[in-house]
């Protein structure tokens, strides 16, 4: 499986968006993109690449949640391209619904759907188990300080997380993550177990505690650098 972070529009912020292609571009592999970023500027990039010999150059986008700067180029692409779109949410009627534990082909192997709650109800993350390649959307991967306060729905996908044997994370934003990934994602589970769990049932209690008075509600952006 090969993997391109492809080149997004410089001048607007984007998300990372990500093309997988199988080895070897057989006519049975799945050309799949992660994402679109916030414009199509990424269709020059994917111009550039040999996506394979007599197959259409883009097959699926999947979504890794829907907020602008992660699908602003999908109505362009999929007008270029005709290609399936994939997401939690059906946001728009052309959205193919998928669900936690469904299995995508992409590229030229497979990814078990997660979802993610946390920075966005309908986020998920791709895990390929095979060679261990994480696609975390906008689930926050690094958290070094018990300073914010966490939704149990976000520290039950960090749980999930913990428990997968990971080589390498994608994330929305920033860098590709290979130094001890899964060395990260525990040290983020014991972060946020120490920190403030949100319980909406006592909402005001919460908000006008003092001991949150001056806390961070965290949503859980991506960046993992």
């Amino acid at each position: 499986m090969k993997v391109y972070k492809l080149e997004t529009n410089p001048g607007i912020y984007s998300s990372n968006a990500y093309l997988i292609l199988g080895d070897w571009n057989k006519l049975e592999d799945i050309n799949a993109l992660v994402d679109t970023g916030s414009d199509p500027f990424i269709h020059g990039h994917i111009k550039r690449i040999n996506t394979g010999v007599g197959k259409v150059q883009l097959d699926k986008i999947i979504l890794t949640h829907t907020h602008f700067d992660h699908i602003g180029g999908v109505n362009t692409l999929q007008k270029m391209y005709g290609c399936q779109v994939l997401a939690y949410t059906k946001y728009d009627e052309k959205i193919r619904l998928i669900h936690d534990g469904e299995i995508l082909h992409l590229g030229d192997n497979y990814f078990e759907v997660i979802h993610a709650p946390g920075h966005s109800s309908d986020s998920i993350c791709l895990y390929n188990k095979s060679e261990g390649i994480l696609f975390s959307g906008d689930t926050q991967i690094r958290i070094n300080s018990t300073d914010g306060t966490y939704t149990p729905e976000f520290v039950n996908t960090i749980k999930r997380l913990a428990e997968l044997k990971i080589s390498v994370i994608y994330p929305g934003h920033g860098d590709p993550l290979r130094e001890n990934p899964e060395g990260v994602i525990q040290n983020t589970l014991k972060t946020i177990e120490q920190s403030r769990i949100y319980n909406p049932q006592v909402k005001n209690d919460f908000f006008n505690s003092s001991q949150t008075k001056n806390k961070k509600f965290n949503y859980a952006f991506s960046s993992i650098e």
